[in-house]
């Protein structure tokens, strides 16, 4: 594994587990998820080596959230390693229904494309992988894509919805995903300390993890991500900057600022 950098890094990209506000007062049914930008760093193993950048905007009652990666240091800057992520959809009863994905990666020069196409009528899911015939499977219940499920969980987490199960779309096929809500953390960021929900992927007999750790306060954006393997490679995206509803995040205190004024030891 450790020989495998570049599909790590994509892969954990895609794992970690994001337009300005526009007519968002007008919607009928005004999600819980409000409009944002956030910049990420990537860490492998504690070792800086790239950036995300992830936006989300409404139009109306429809959405979209894109996602784009790059490898900014050492051998992922080296084969030039990038990772781009877009999901469109309606809102629907309050949920983030999408009705097309496409994910891009590209590192040394080899170029990997996908794209899920989600008819809700015939309740059909189209997938194409770069020019190969597509494969139609049937939509399982509420099926979503990696990142409408982003969004679907902090749509939950913000109305206090416990179910965090989901179908999510594979690449060949339909899978159920199940998450777990762990213990409450305060945790250092570079936008200062902030109370945070951590979620966990759900695995049975596997030594890979998925988390990531919620900010209330935030609107439940996540200010860090982690993926990997216990005996293996880590992968980490920590926040850096944070627009929420056109308004920036200015840095607060840190969490040894905070416990002082609180006149903790």
């Amino acid at each position: 594994m450790g020989n495998c950098v570049p599909s790590l890094w994509l892969a954990g990209l895609a794992a970690l587990l994001v337009l300005p506000w526009t007519a968002f007062a007008q919607l009928e049914a005004t999600p819980a998820v409000a409009p944002y930008e956030a910049r990420y760093s990537i860490y492998r193993n504690g070792k800086l080596t790239g950036k995300m950048e992830v936006e989300l905007s409404y139009r109306g009652d429809r959405w979209k959230i894109q996602s784009a990666g790059s490898g900014t240091y050492g051998l992922a800057r080296i084969l030039g390693a990038r990772d781009n992520e877009e999901a469109s959809g309606r809102l629907a009863d309050g949920r983030f229904r999408p009705e097309r994905y496409r994910r891009h990666t590209l590192v040394a020069g080899l170029d990997d494309n996908w794209t899920f196409g989600f008819d809700w009528d015939a309740r059909k899911v189209s997938i194409t992988h770069n020019k190969h015939d597509a494969l139609v499977l049937d939509i399982v219940g509420e099926s979503l894509d990696p990142l409408s499920l982003k969004l679907e969980m902090r749509q939950r987490m913000a109305t206090g919805n416990p179910d965090l199960q989901f179908h999510m779309v594979e690449e060949d096929e339909i899978d159920e995903q199940h998450f777990r809500l762990l213990p409450e953390e305060r945790m250092e960021t570079s936008l200062g300390c902030f109370r945070t929900l951590p979620v966990e992927k759900i695995r049975h007999n596997s030594t890979r993890y998925t988390r990531a750790w919620h900010a209330p306060e935030l609107g439940f954006v996540e200010v860090r991500m982690a993926h990997g393997k216990t005996d293996g490679d880590h992968l980490e995206m920590r926040i850096t900057e944070l627009t929420l509803g056109g308004v920036e995040v200015a840095p607060r205190p840190g969490c040894a600022a905070l416990q002082k004024e609180s006149g903790g030891s």
